[in-house]
């Protein structure tokens, strides 16, 4: 039944009945001078401390049982690089495994790559294409790398690194690279190669980039150049050599721009320094013997100098109505090189002319040579007559001042003084002395056309001189066998010597050329006619028909051959009877 006391009243009237009722007294159980008494305090502290140790054991082994159930974790995060074609990109990820249990797990790659490209996964020992199993120990990390090698450029491809436990797919990390177009290009100077007119640039463009690309060569506006190829394609690796010639007989010193297509450029520097040295000289025969109205005589241009020269050839002739013409008029010649030019020479009034050839070159060099031109007549008989003396015979001056008489009244009279035993006598002279007629020491002995020996008996000079001069007559009398014309030039110290043999019989001979001085000087006399040297004997055979046979004479350094000259005696060999002989003085 409810009250009907005021709330407020009856609150009040059980607080002060609970004051005024007594505390009841402890239970035996319960007091405190017993400390071994089991009281409700430590009853309830006991069931506490086993839930806490309960709480605590539960909790431990479900840690237990939760770490054993921990699977591989792959740690990485996708990632993305840019490479050149040819290069590879690596990424880095690790497999950690949290559980205190050894663990097998499998990786895999997934790949989106373009044609030609490589991808790997690779561990410190081994590297897979595909997929992996391995094994991880307990609370253990393993690094791997995942590589991708591009082959291509402009391109992008991509490769997943997947991660399985147990067969069951855990985590992905993705890895992406791509190659960029780089254009790149490299021009290098090779080297120059300089002419008369200009100098020849040898240029190499190599294509260092990975794309095809087109190149320009710009010469700059003034110069005078040829470029072999002004715009060329190079693909990637490829190299190219071209050439820049540039005409300019001056120093250079001048560049080139090579753009490409891509905007890249690179500028060479082409310099080249042309302190040449010019020279040239014209050789030739003095003289010429000429048989027909047109005939053809030839000399030889030699280009001293350092460098190539072009030469304007001329040619004029002193004498009325004569005419000379140079073909090839004009002529390149390399650097110490020479070239032979003829002379077409037409014969006019007179039995003889004067031709003055004249040679210009492009660097500013003129020289001239003169040349006699001779109507040929009939050449004579002529006797050769070879004398053997020593400068320790006595009377062996009576048979050569009675010779040099002799040579002086006859135009056909050929002398040859040879030395015995003597500081004047040479190797060469011994050719003829001891090689053809066996003399050591006969001395003031005189052989006529290789078969008439004369040996002095007594007498002096002037009965020498009748005794040889009835010789000779008799002799020239006799019929003209061959006829020898002879030309040569010297060049330094070298002498070249052309006879052109014209024979009117027919058979084996040797043609020898034997080297004379005159105004030799010994001993503060004057002697003519010496032997210095001969050469080795040429062997022909003579018929109706001309024949030509060359010789070359050296002096010692430093010695001219003013007082020169040469015999040309054409000799049989078994006989030894001379035919013909002639000289021709250099």
């Amino acid at each position: 039944m409810a009250s009907g006391l005021p709330v407020a009243d009856r609150r009040t009237r059980i607080r002060r009945r609970e004051r005024d009722e007594p505390d009841e007294p402890d239970e035996p159980g319960e007091s405190s001078d017993n400390p071994y008494r089991i009281t409700g305090i430590a009853i309830r502290r006991f069931i506490l401390l086993f839930f806490v140790i309960y709480a605590v054991l539960a909790v431990s082994i479900f840690s237990v049982f939760a770490l054993q159930d921990q699977v591989p974790e792959l740690v990485g995060n996708s990632a993305e690089k840019e490479i050149q074609s040819g290069e590879e990109a690596s990424f880095t990820v690790l497999v950690r495994n949290p559980s205190i249990l050894e663990k097998e797990f499998s990786l895999a790659l997934e790949k989106e790559l373009p044609s030609g490209w490589l991808a790997s996964l690779c561990d410190e020992t081994q590297c897979f294409y595909e997929e992996c199993a391995l094994v991880i120990g307990p609370r253990q990390e393993q690094h791997f790398t995942v590589n991708i090698i591009a082959d291509t450029v402009g391109s992008e491809g991509c490769v997943r690194l997947l991660l399985y436990f147990e067969g069951t797919f855990q985590k992905m990390v993705k890895f992406s690279a791509k190659t960029r177009e780089k254009p790149h290009f490299t021009a290098e100077l090779i080297e120059n190669t300089p002419d008369q007119k200009g100098v020849l640039f040898r240029l190499r463009i190599t294509n260092t980039g990975n794309v095809p690309d087109w190149y320009t060569v710009f010469v700059p506006s003034g110069v005078s150049a040829a470029v072999s190829e002004s715009t060329l394609e190079l693909e990637p690796g490829e190299e190219k050599d071209i050439t820049v010639y540039i005409e300019e007989n001056q120093n250079i010193n001048t560049s080139v721009v090579i753009t490409s297509q891509s905007g890249l450029s690179e500028t060479l520097y082409l310099i080249c320094e042309r302190n040449f040295h010019y020279d040239f000289e014209l050789y030739s025969a003095r003289e010429f013997y000429i048989d027909q109205p047109e005939t053809e005589v030839t000399f030889d241009i030699i280009n001293m100098g350092d460098a190539s020269d072009v030469y304007r050839l001329s040619a004029t002739c002193l004498s009325p109505e004569w005419e000379a013409h140079c073909y090839p008029d004009t002529v390149a010649v390399d650097s110490k090189k020479s070239e032979r030019i003829r002379v077409l020479i037409k014969r006019g009034e007179g039995r003889s002319t004067s031709v003055i050839v004249t040679a210009t070159s492009e660097s500013g060099l003129s020289k001239n040579i003169k040349m006699s031109i001779y109507v040929q007549e009939t050449q004579g008989k002529t006797v050769l007559a070879e004398y053997f003396t020593g400068t320790w015979c006595y009377v062996c001056s009576y048979g050569e001042r009675a010779l040099r008489t002799l040579a002086e009244e006859f135009d056909n009279l050929i002398v040859l003084v040879y030395h015995l035993k003597d500081d004047i006598e040479t190797p060469g002279s011994q050719r003829r002395t001891i090689g053809v007629y066996g003399f050591t020491d006969a001395v003031s002995t005189m052989v006529v056309n290789g078969m008439k020996h004369v040996y002095y008996s007594s007498g002096g000079e002037g009965t020498i001189y009748f005794r040889y001069k009835r010789i000779f007559e008799a002799l020239l009398s006799e019929s003209l066998r061959a006829e020898i014309y002879i030309s040569g030039r010297t060049s330094g110290n070298t002498a070249y010597v052309t006879a052109e043999i014209h024979s009117n019989v027919s058979g084996t001979y040797d043609v020898w050329f034997v080297l004379f001085k005159n105004d030799f000087e010994y001993r503060g006399e004057t002697k003519q006619y010496i032997v210095r040297d001969t050469a080795i004997p040429q062997r022909v055979f003579l018929s109706q028909e001309e024949l030509m046979v060359s010789c070359e004479f050296t002096l010692p350094e430093g010695e001219s051959f003013e007082g020169y000259g040469v015999v040309v005696i054409v000799q049989h060999p078994e006989t030894l009877e001379v035919i013909q002989a002639n000289s021709y003085m250099l």
